[in-house]
This record gives C-alpha cells, structure tokens and sequence, in this order.
C-alpha cells in the first residue's frame, strides 16, 4: 500500500477551467510529496483535469450544484481528513505558490506544534500579471489577534492548517458569506497560536472581476457580524475595527487598490 504524503492541497473551483490548470501546472513542478483535491463548486461546464500533475495525485470532487465556497471547501476538508493528512494548504484558481512555500510552512508547523496555522505575506498581481503591490502580514501571534480586532491577519490562499486543530475547532461556518476565512482565522486564534511566514511566497490576483471586487459589500457585512459576535468591552480595538469596517463600506473598492498599490508597493 502506497503511503500518503503528509500535506494536501486544497483549491475550489467554480468556472475558472484556465486558472485552476494554471495552478496545477505551477503545482507539478514542486518536487516535494504532496496531494491535491479539487473541489468543482457545481460548474455549469464541468471542471475537467489529470489524475495527476508531476508526482502529484489529484482528487476531483464535483458538488452537483453551487452553493458557496465554504460548501466546497468543507467538502475538500472532509475528504483531506478521512484520509488522514497532517497538513492541509489552500490556494485558489490561478494563485501561485512559489518555490518552497509549502514545504517552509510545513517545516514551521513541525518546529511549532502549538500554532494551528500558518500563512505567508502575498505577491499581488493584476489579472494580467502585472505586479501591484505586496501584502505584509505580522507574524507574532499576539499582533495578528491584534489586527484580527480590525482585518484578517492571514490571506486565506497562503495558510497551511494543521488537520488536529481544524478537527478541533471545526470547518468552515455558513453563516458569514465570504467572509468564512476570517471566522475560521478568528476561532483558530482563539484556541490556537497564528502565524506568518514573512516573505513573499504566495502569488496572489486581485482580479477586478473575483470576489473581492463584486461582493465586498457582503463581505463587509459579514466581517462586522463576525467583530460583533467577538466583540470585547473592554478591548479599544474592537471598537476601532468595527468603525473601520463601517468607513470601508463607503469607500470604493478601486480606491482602496489605488492606495494599496502607492503604500505597499
């Protein structure tokens, strides 16, 4: 019997056939052990790949209509722990990981094994590929929570998670539309020691046609719900991240970009 790797990859779909090859093209050229299982969100044309990229097994599990990305996710994650995985990395259609990220992060859960989750900071990249800016996470445990009162403090296509933990805590809610990582991240935190690696191992699109252009406003509400749900009297950043969240949803989303691309260059 064929002993499986220790780490799989996770990555959803939904009628992004290019990207999601793009992404595992990229994925067959890593030579370390892993595993893939792509989750097809009820694509109205089938999502279609190989059962394997470089030494890489692919897994494709087509849910037979769509309903939201944390419908897909949690079917990937229940498929990743029946099958015992220690690690699971996210990445989404056409987001890149570089050279080493998977097995640097594995190696910092290995070395860390009370931190349930690791990111890593972000490459960002038009739909073109052209460079934006980069995105700089912290890294210590105790500033993520901190910036957790305000944003999330990992970029879900970046983390790799530790399968015990996610079994702990659980997957991913319904009840925050797109905002399902930032529920998980925040419960994570909690039980959980965060971090990041800081270095640039992840490209990541900032698509002017994804998620986080056309339903920023949804996300917005979400992420106040979830800071209302968390919420500590006597913690002055919680109020100041509820008050962020509430400017945010006046200002528009290309402006955001546009400050982003002159900081964070």
């Amino acid at each position: 019997m064929t002993t499986r790797p220790m780490i799989c990859v996770l990555i959803p779909v939904w009628k992004d056939q290019e990207g999601l090859l793009q992404t595992l093209q990229v994925l067959g050229q890593e030579p370390s052990p892993f595993d893939i299982v792509v989750v097809d969100d009820g694509s109205p044309e089938p999502i279609t790949c190989a059962a394997r990229y470089g030494i890489h097994e692919v897994t494709l599990e087509r849910l037979p209509q769509n309903r939201g990305i944390e419908h897909a996710l949690n079917r990937g994650l229940e498929v990743i722990l029946e099958r015992g995985y220690r690690y699971v990395a996210r990445l989404d259609c056409a987001d890149v990981p570089l050279p080493g990220r998977i097995e640097k992060q594995a190696a910092y859960l290995d070395a860390h094994p009370d931190v349930g989750m690791v990111g890593t900071w972000a490459r960002c990249v038009d739909d073109t590929g052209e460079y934006l800016f980069t995105l700089r996470f912290p890294s210590e445990h105790e500033r993520m929570l901190r910036k957790q009162r305000y944003a999330p403090a990992l970029l879900h296509p970046t983390i790799l998670i530790r399968t015990d933990a996610l079994r702990d805590i659980g997957l991913y809610s319904d009840a925050y539309k797109t905002a399902e990582d930032y529920d998980l991240f925040v419960r994570m935190g909690s039980k959980y020691r965060l971090a990041n690696i800081p270095e640039a191992l992840t490209v990541y699109v900032v698509s002017a046609s994804g998620t986080t252009a056309l339903k920023r406003r949804r996300n917005l509400v979400s992420r106040l719900r979830i800071q209302m749900h968390n919420f500590s009297w006597t913690d002055p950043h919680a109020y100041l991240g509820v008050a962020r969240t509430l400017a945010f949803m006046v200002i528009p989303f290309d402006w955001l970009v546009a400050v982003k691309q002159r900081v964070w260059k």
